[in-house]
């Protein structure tokens, strides 16, 4: 198991700051918003000069007044938690200042008699401010006590070295861990309010994700790591979506929007998860239309099934076959996809996504062999020849191969690509996964002009 460092302290001490800076990467939503960070983003981070990976955590904030609402005790709640289940916290502070909400703090950690603690304090830009800062020691016996500047990236290579050595010394000196494509890497993708938190509380059996019955309470990208039937996962719930003309610019919410493209580029399964009441909506579609473009594998989960079977005298196979026919309808060009009901809730047909994922994971990397391949495609044109458009009715087919998988893709050897209806590709779509299936994957067609022509693709 991998040694976890966690970022802690009060509000706007900068700790997402100090996460993207020490991670290297703009992982953590940063805004001058007091409360941005809501959930527990984890980073796997590999340092290669010391050869050991570790994980850094950027926590929510610690309110402790009475007066707080329901989300606010849910981040102390899990703040907390996570203080519990750390190696090391890195507690920031700022240099000039102990606040109320800073004491507040150091009494969590010493009712858990917490002492591996990095004291960090913070916006010590310039010499008289670091010395000022040194006059805080005295607040904790922490292990070390670091004055830096995050908007000037003072100090926190010093910081990675200390806890390089701590990590050593305490022999959670772990190499690195690649995910590489042994992993089946599952985003779950939605609107607000369709319960995805949930199903990834569901899937992974631990409350890593807040959840309330409300709608945007997830705003970062969670990566979680786990086993299933013996198949490494990496599952990524994403910020949530709001309709683009709700988003101001550089907005909170505009992040989000990018945060969850970002996502869709990072998985290999897309999970696009829709409310069984409000079915496909404009943003759903929008969704889809991301995925295919980066030629990623779909699932859609209906969710809230559970509702549904509430109702007394439901047919459940009819309501089922009735929702597939209105979701072809809404997107009849991706008769490939699987769908599944699912109940957060109760966990019911939850490991229905796992199982499609690995199942489709098998046909995005599957190899049709060259002779199979060959002979299908002849007697396929032979039934279809080539259509041509209205400029030309002359186009010819000379070679087939199938060059390359992860998603599935086929180049044929033409006279000319433009002599061709565009209608002929779907056509061999069809064709091919009548044939040999790729259940949930996209299939990558491109004609190659024969001779010197430049290529022509999809």
């Amino acid at each position: 198991m991998l040694g976890k460092v966690t970022i802690i302290g009060r509000p706007n001490v900068w700790k997402s700051s100090f996460f993207n800076m020490y991670t290297g990467h703009k992982i953590a939503i940063v805004a001058d918003e007091e409360g941005t960070t809501r959930d527990i983003s984890e980073y796997e981070y590999s340092d290669e000069e010391n050869e050991l990976t570790y994980i850094v955590s950027d926590s929510g904030w610690l309110d402790f007044s009475s007066n707080t609402d329901e989300i606010t005790k849910d981040i102390a709640e899990r703040t907390e938690k996570a203080i519990k289940d750390s190696d090391l916290l890195i507690w920031l502070i700022e240099y000039d200042r102990v606040t109320e909400l800073d004491e507040q703090v150091l009494k969590v950690l010493r009712d858990y008699k917490i002492k591996d603690v990095i004291i960090a304090a913070n916006k010590a830009d310039n010499e008289s401010k670091v010395m000022e800062a040194y006059s805080l020691a005295w607040f904790w016996e922490s292990l070390e006590f670091f004055p830096i500047s995050v908007s000037h990236n003072n100090w926190v290579k010093e910081i990675r070295q200390f806890v390089a050595k701590f990590m050593t010394s305490k022999g959670l000196n772990y190499e690195y861990e690649d995910i590489d494509d042994s992993y089946v890497k599952l985003a779950m993708v939605g609107r607000p309010n369709v319960w995805k938190s949930s199903l990834i509380n569901a899937i992974t059996w631990e409350n890593r994700v807040m959840v309330k019955d409300l709608s945007g309470t997830t705003r970062d990208s969670i990566d979680t790591k786990f086993k299933w039937n013996n198949n490494d996962f990496v599952l990524i719930d994403t910020a949530w979506v709001r309709r683009l003309s709700k988003v101001w610019i550089r907005n909170i919410e505009d992040w989000s929007v990018m945060r969850t493209n970002r996502a869709i580029t990072r998985a290999d399964v897309i999970a696009v998860v829709i409310d069984w009441f409000d079915g496909i909506v404009h943003q759903d579609l929008s969704i889809i239309s991301k995925t295919l473009e980066e030629n990623k594998w779909l699932v859609i989960v209906v969710n809230k099934w559970d509702k549904v079977l509430a109702k007394d005298g439901v047919d459940k196979e009819k309501m089922m076959n009735r929702y597939i026919d209105y979701l072809k309808s809404k997107i009849e060009f991706l008769p490939w996809v699987s769908v599944i009901f699912t109940s957060a809730v109760d966990r019911k047909r939850v490991d229905e996504i796992l199982e499609s994922a690995v199942n489709i994971k098998t046909e995005r990397f599957k190899r049709v062999k060259t002779g199979i391949f060959n002979n299908f495609m002849e007697q396929v044109v032979y039934k279809h020849p080539p259509t041509g458009n209205k400029k030309s009715h002359s186009p010819k087919i000379y070679y087939w191969a199938q060059v390359d998988v992860n998603p599935p893709k086929f180049v044929l050897t033409v006279n000319n690509p433009n002599h061709f209806h565009f209608s002929y590709k779907r056509y061999l779509e069809n064709r091919i996964r009548d044939n040999f299936w790729f259940f949930g994957s996209p299939i990558v067609i491109e004609y190659k002009w024969r001779g010197k022509h430049k290529d022509v693709t999809k």
